[in-house]
């Protein structure tokens, strides 16, 4: 969900330190993650990597962690927070008309996915092998994200030629987003296969395929 990352996830508890020595530790630790994220796969880093990168030692981290897997929730509320900012921030973006409107969005989505690709790949997977330990963020409902986005599309109502126009944003948003993801994380394991294009030449075609879909239905 999402993007595909943007699923609901089953509930769990997440551990959230009283004190601020503790709540510091366990900050420093996420910011590791992220920090090694950007050179590693999340299976290839040791919790030694992390601690030394956060600068405890490895039995803090197993005072506050059982194990590496117990930071994903905590990466998945910060993906949320993120989420939410960068819809916010489009949000505030304005276009002519639809075309601007979907070239824009498809262009927002890529350049999102492609910042955030490790984030995005390590949840993407972890979510199906620790779907058990993977909280949903009760600040960030993904389907509303969803929504936000359709909204967009749906400020250029008029140009959209479906009785359900609606229906027809939702499909839009789905499509943008689980091709773009397919294409930025995995495009010689997918579908993506199917285009040779590279992935800006895709992420600059797709608005015109939307497009054409949107006033043709």
């Amino acid at each position: 969900m999402l993007l595909s990352v943007l699923f609901i996830m089953p509930e769990t508890t997440i551990f959230k330190p009283k004190q601020k020595r503790s709540q510091d530790t366990q900050q420093k630790l996420i910011d590791a993650l992220h920090h090694c994220l950007q050179d590693k796969f999340f299976e290839h880093i040791s919790i030694k990597e992390l601690a030394e990168h956060a600068g405890v030692s490895v039995g803090t981290f197993y005072r506050r962690f059982k194990d590496k897997e117990s930071l994903l929730p905590l990466l998945y509320q910060d993906f949320g927070h993120d989420l939410d900012v960068w819809v916010s921030q489009l949000e505030q973006r304005t276009s002519t008309d639809l075309t601007q409107a979907l070239t824009l969005i498809c262009q927002q989505i890529y350049q999102f996915l492609c910042d955030r690709q490790s984030v995005f790949r390590t949840l993407h997977l972890n979510s199906r092998l620790h779907s058990d330990i993977l909280a949903s963020d009760k600040l960030v409902n993904r389907e509303v994200i969803y929504q936000r986005i359709s909204a967009l599309i749906l400020r250029y109502h008029v140009e959209i030629n479906a009785k359900n126009k609606a229906q027809s944003a939702d499909l839009a948003v789905f499509m943008m987003i689980s091709t773009l993801l397919d294409k930025v994380l995995y495009p010689t394991l997918t579908p993506a296969l199917a285009s040779q294009l590279s992935c800006d030449a895709f992420a600059a075609e797709l608005p015109k395929v939307l497009l054409a879909y949107l006033r043709s239905v």
